[in-house]
């Protein structure tokens, strides 16, 4: 999309309506103003051509609009059922022609069936639309009634799953308050000092950030509703629910709707997404059943200082190991224990160091960037080991089409930048069958737009950018 036309993507949100307005004209002439000698043809013809004119504008704006940054993979059934909109649209154009050359009934029964084909791909693409704004449901909650039944209790943790150990704390919080993503049970952490209700706002507050901030941050809101700061998390969207009532878990909207199931209008985060562990669940509770305390940044700050990293002296000993290398490893924001390491930074001299000191994360390393560099034989098949991967950048390396293949053994790989490398056609056939993978990088590479458009009907979920 070139950048200058990226800011009248919000045009959309005015254009979109006015073939909705053209398309009831239309309908209210056929049904109302009906006569023997056909005189309101002529009028029909032009509001015909002026919905076509309209459909398009509002279908160009809205794919400007998709690219603001606003929207994730939701957007696509919407972007799906506009452009059957659009071709229902002009489909229903040419028979009002037809029939108004050729005055035919079997013309007339095709028209009358694709009229009706556009008015309900309309209902359908509008209402798309208004879930991405208004949430799931948009235009069937009307009729539903306000009552709602009790949300299940969140499921115990399985019996297989490691025990937390070395758990040290001395402020009163429990160490199941602490396990604050799906990962965190077989962590450790230690705390010393901290303020209970600080504690308490961490573990759901790291929730929060990863599962929610996306939809319900400072770039996005859906429903009119934030959960990044004290004031928002507080405000009531268009839900009209008390979203977190301190004290009572039970009576917040937050809450009542992590719990639902994962095919309910209403479940959050949306079913599309991964659900809550019981762990990120039992911190958001917690939270909430102790005063929904949200701290000062002094006291954010102070608590920083008197606890350490998520993670275990293994993680934190090969953390140290590979800054020694010149690449900058660390942990993740999310505080779930995983780490990130930055290879893009590291002498050529000491790469293979790096490489070396890295192979002792094996599950902890899920983001790693390996920039610009000249990778030695076997990286690929080394880096086969992390099995949690899900996020991989190779963009301006020596990667091939042949490499790629081991990527297939990286289950939970989710992002993958290969711009400006010597990537072709022959690659995209790998990448089709990485099933996690949602975004990706293309520019710069050898690959034809129509081995990128194949790959984005075959898998529409990534988000592929391509610019040639």
């Amino acid at each position: 999309m070139p950048e200058f036309l990226l800011p009248f993507g919000p045009f959309h949100i005015v254009l979109l309506h006015l073939p909705i307005g053209v398309l009831a004209a239309i309908l209210f002439v056929e049904v109302f103003l009906r006569d023997k000698d056909d005189r309101k043809l002529p009028a029909l013809g032009m509001l015909y051509f002026l919905f076509v004119l309209t459909t398009a504008f509002a279908i160009g704006s809205g794919l400007i609009y998709e690219k603001s940054g606003k929207f994730g993979d939701e957007v696509e059934d919407h972007e799906r059922w506009g452009f059957i909109f659009g071709a229902c649209a002009l489909v229903t154009y040419v028979l009002s022609w037809v029939r108004r050359k050729k005055k035919n009934p079997g013309v007339l029964a095709v028209y009358v069936v694709a009229l009706i084909a556009t008015t309900g791909a309309m209902v359908v693409t509008g209402h798309l639309g208004g879930e991405l704004v208004h949430g799931k449901g948009f235009l069937t909650k009307g009729f539903k009634s306000d009552e709602r039944p009790a949300p299940p209790p969140p499921k115990e943790s399985s019996s297989n799953e490691p025990p937390q150990t070395s758990t040290t704390v001395s402020s009163g919080v429990t160490p199941s308050v602490l396990a604050n993503s799906e990962r965190m049970d077989s962590q450790v952490m230690t705390i010393a000092a901290v303020d209970p209700k600080v504690a308490l706002f961490n573990a759901a507050h790291a929730v929060l950030e990863r599962n929610c901030f996306e939809c319900h941050g400072a770039t996005k809101q859906k429903g009119d509703y934030r959960v990044d700061s004290a004031e928002a998390i507080m405000t009531v969207g268009r839900g009209r629910k008390e979203p977190v009532v301190a004290g009572d878990p039970n009576a917040s909207e937050l809450y009542y709707r992590i719990l639902l199931p994962a095919d309910d209008d209403d479940v959050m985060p949306p079913s599309k997404k991964p659900r809550l562990s019981p762990q990120a669940i039992e911190a958001v509770h917690d939270w909430i059943a102790a005063g929904a305390y949200w701290p000062t940044q002094a006291e954010l700050d102070a608590a920083k200082g008197s606890h350490s990293n998520v993670g275990t002296p293994a993680t934190d000993k090969a953390i140290a190991t590979i800054n020694q290398t010149g690449a900058k490893a660390e942990y993740n924001a999310w505080g779930d224990g995983s780490v990130r390491v930055d290879l893009g930074v590291v002498f050529p001299e000491q790469l293979g160091t790096a490489l070396q000191a890295i192979g002792s994360l094996k599950s902890e390393l899920i983001w790693l960037d390996c920039s610009k560099l000249k990778l030695p034989n076997g990286f690929f098949n080394g880096v086969t080991r992390f099995e949690n991967l899900e996020r991989l950048h190779l963009d301006g390396t020596n990667v091939t089409d042949t490499d790629l293949a081991a990527l297939g053994q990286l289950p939970k790989l989710k992002y993958l930048n290969l711009y400006d490398t010597q990537v072709s056609d022959q690659g995209l056939a790998t990448i089709e069958q990485l099933y996690g993978l949602e975004k990706l990088f293309l520019s710069g590479t050898k690959v034809s737009e129509p081995a990128v458009e194949s790959l984005r009907r075959n898998r529409p979920e990534i988000d592929v950018v391509y610019r040639k």
